[in-house]
């Protein structure tokens, strides 16, 4: 397996109002290779969406090395940054985000109107089949206000995908919806991602979201710690 993404003693700080200093992470070690599913879980506060827009390519880190395909995202510019963001990252939220007015499959084309030419003049083509793939082939005109909570997300899962990303980074996933559906959706999540390659990183307050990866970790005191038990 390819190395995607390695994260060595990485610390994030941010500077508060009365000018003190907060530090969110303070030296996470992590590495990511295609294929992989890893789960990372912590409370409110420990800095799970910090470490996602890390992950992400959204912001960089204080102090430690995040390097990209081997690449130190340091060296890489803002529009550097943003294509490989756009490129090869996939990001599933609790909130669905889906464009209102837009049907299933425009919701899902929308990101293959800035790839190249093939992909761009088949975007309709190339969306279809991941709805399809999602179990949605016969909602594909559907608004989302028609769709129910798990096929809205099903349908942020595939607008996610729809590119082939590299990494699949999965924020609350379920954390909108029920039990047996955030179940359903993570099986269809883990299952689509391990077929395509892609490594999927999954970050949750819900424990059992995350003992359903590989790999799974603990976010506490600004550090991951290996192993999260159910």
């Amino acid at each position: 397996m390819s190395e995607l993404l390695r994260l060595t003693d990485v610390t994030r700080t941010v500077k508060l109002p009365d000018d003190s200093d907060l530090h969110i992470l303070t030296g996470v070690d992590l590495t990511i290779s295609n294929g992989d599913h890893v789960g990372i879980v912590g409370r409110s506060g420990t800095g799970k969406s910090t470490l996602l827009n890390l992950l992400g390519l959204l912001d960089r880190p204080t102090t430690g090395v995040l390097e990209w395909a081997g690449q130190d995202v340091r060296a890489l510019s803002a529009r550097a940054a943003a294509r490989i963001r756009g490129r090869d990252v996939g990001f599933v939220f609790q909130q669905f985000n889906l464009l209102p007015g837009r049907t299933a499959l425009e919701n899902v084309a929308a990101p293959l109107m800035y790839a190249p030419g093939p992909q761009f003049w088949r975007r309709r083509t190339i969306a279809a089949e991941m709805l399809d793939r999602m179990g949605l082939g016969a909602r594909l005109d559907s608004m989302p206000e028609s769709l129910s909570g798990g096929e809205q997300q099903r349908v942020a899962i595939a607008r996610a995908l729809v590119r082939g990303p590299k990494v699949v980074l999965a924020d609350e996933p379920t954390g909108a919806l029920d039990l047996e559906t955030g179940g359903e959706v993570m099986e269809l999540l883990d299952g689509v991602t391990h077929d395509t390659g892609a490594a999927l990183i999954t970050i949750t307050h819900d424990v059992n979201v995350a003992a359903m990866a590989r790999q799974r970790f603990r976010l506490e005191g600004g550090r991951l710690q290996a192993g999260v038990s159910v």
